[in-house]
């Protein structure tokens, strides 16, 4: 289990957040802002620019950590800046796929087969609108099949998955419905840190349960102190509220094999955030190693 980081939590220049993470001997980064820029804004020049980095330095991309679908189920336009990291006037599930789309082509370009989608922004769980979800995802899982890439549906506060336990629901509904060939191109990213957030108090082992193992295609770490658990309350691993010796562990016993990429959210006032992410580089692999103990 490799670990990583996403770039925009250690500097918004994407060149200086990759030499940092060469300098702490990470071998992953994982792409979702280019310098101030969302990845699928990028054009071909600017991707190949940043890939070129990735490669002269001797990293490696984990994944396209993508918008999609971190957008109104209705298709209506939140208000300005309602939604962090998502693409205004996409709203459209049209939109969406296109976006989705240009992901899938910018995973190659980056030599990556993992692209990022999320679940819509929340809504009160229903049958109907998990199914309405499921329906959407099934045409994105179509689209990730023609590009031979991997759809990692992350748990996130904002969207109508948020918790382990939505997300094991979701994917036993959604994959009910796929045939096997699109099922592949679809797996879980589990964020116990965002499950935390949003008040699933003992994400492992009570989340992680409830999730298919063998269907965890990607991890993204943080953690979190305050009690209750608030998304501005983010610490190093091993100093919050989550058991990640224990997940760790967990992850390991059911086989997976993905990448451990940090996105910490850690900026505690006066610190640089380059400082504040190695900080959270070196607790990660403090606990990692715990972990193997």
């Amino acid at each position: 289990m490799e670990l990583g980081i996403i770039t925009d939590e250690v500097h918004p220049d994407f060149a200086v957040a990759c030499r940092h993470a060469a300098q702490w001997g990470l071998p992953l980064v994982e792409v979702r802002n280019v310098d101030g820029k969302n990845v699928v804004l990028l054009d071909d020049a600017e991707a190949d620019r940043a890939a070129a980095t990735v490669a002269e330095l001797g990293l490696r991309v984990s994944g396209v950590a993508s918008p999609v679908f971190k957008s109104p189920l209705d298709e209506r336009a939140p208000g300005a800046g309602a939604v962090e990291f998502s693409v205004p006037g996409a709203e459209s599930l049209d939109a969406q796929l296109e976006l989705l789309e240009r992901a899938c082509r910018l995973a190659e370009r980056f030599g990556t087969r993992l692209v990022r989608v999320f679940t819509f922004l929340r809504v009160p769980w229903s049958d109907e609108v998990v199914d309405e979800v499921v329906r959407r995802m099934a045409l994105a899982a179509e689209v990730a099949a023609r590009h031979d890439v991997v759809l990692a549906v992350e748990n996130e506060p904002a969207c109508v998955v948020g918790t382990g336990a939505e997300l094991g629901a979701f994917l036993a509904r959604l994959y009910d419905r796929l045939s096997p060939d699109l099922a592949a191109h679809v797996g879980g990213l589990w964020d116990p840190g965002n499950a935390l957030a949003i008040g699933e108090e003992r994400p492992y082992p009570d989340g992680y349960g409830k999730l298919p193992a063998d269907r965890v295609v990607h991890v993204h770490l943080k953690d979190l102190g305050a009690e209750p658990a608030s998304f501005g309350s983010f610490v190093p691993l091993g100093q919050g509220r989550i058991d990640y010796v224990g997940q760790l562990r967990a992850l390991r016993r059911d086989g997976y094999r993905g990448s451990l990429v940090l996105e910490p959210h850690y900026a505690p006032p006066g610190m640089d955030p380059a400082e504040a992410a190695r900080a959270c580089v070196e607790a990660a692999r403090s606990v990692l190693a715990a972990a193997e103990a």
